[in-house]
């Protein structure tokens, strides 16, 4: 993990982005559980979702 810190150091707007990413991810799909199945809830969590994992390993292997 030190290399992804490292790199994620350098490059904080890229790091903020990502954790929002994934917070959305959370809040979307949590708020399936108060507002019923709602598809634009789940479509959106999902997305962001996978939009900040592919964030955190590009993080992951990119190079300094």
């Amino acid at each position: 993990m030190g290399k992804m810190e490292e790199w994620e150091a350098k490059h904080v707007n890229w790091s903020g982005t990502i954790h929002v990413f994934l917070g959305l991810g959370i809040a979307w799909l949590l708020s399936l559980i108060w507002q019923g199945y709602s598809l634009i809830s789940l479509v959106l969590g999902i997305v962001c979702l996978v939009a900040g994992i592919a964030g955190l390993i590009y993080s992951m292997f990119a190079k300094a």
